[in-house]
């Protein structure tokens, strides 16, 4: 059983762990998604919202991380969902994202982007997003590097 909640203190470590088990993520997105959890967890910061998959035998096994976009009405950015790498393709991305996506219709119309990188280690993050019914918006070139594509995706709710 599944229960999806907001991120408490306790969760750290757990999660740390999580973003670290990530296969398609680089040393610097690692530093940045730990940064941002710390973030989430700091009362004096607002700028994050964080979503944990809890399970009762093994407690976190999966977030979604997103917040309101600087200077925009009712328009979020998606920054990140990690799940547990040995229980992938079990739906528990597609259940963070479907809370996340409740919790933001409750208050009301609004969209969500997500960027994502071109490569081949994206191809099931950017097959997640479009099942979810999320749209390409565009593609910036060469933006991480000479060769990796930033696609930025979104969704209106």
């Amino acid at each position: 059983m599944i229960t999806i909640r907001p991120i408490v203190a306790e969760d750290r470590t757990q999660l740390l762990r999580l973003v670290e088990r990530q296969d398609n993520f680089n040393s610097q997105e690692v530093e940045v998604a730990i940064e941002v959890i710390d973030d989430t967890l700091d009362p004096t910061k607002n700028d994050y919202s964080i979503l944990v998959a809890v399970r009762e035998e093994q407690g976190g096994v999966g977030f979604i991380c997103y917040g309101d976009i600087p200077m925009t009405d009712r328009r979020f950015d998606l920054y990140w969902v990690a799940v547990d790498p040995a229980l992938g393709r079990q739906g528990i991305g597609r259940l963070l994202l479907a809370r996340m996506e409740a919790e933001l219709r409750a208050q009301g119309p609004a969209k969500v982007y997500v960027d994502t990188s071109s490569t081949p280690g994206y191809d099931s993050a950017r097959t997640f997003y479009e099942k979810n019914g999320y749209q390409v918006a565009c593609v910036l070139h060469d933006f991480y590097r000479d060769g990796d594509d930033k696609v930025i995706y979104f969704k209106e709710l």
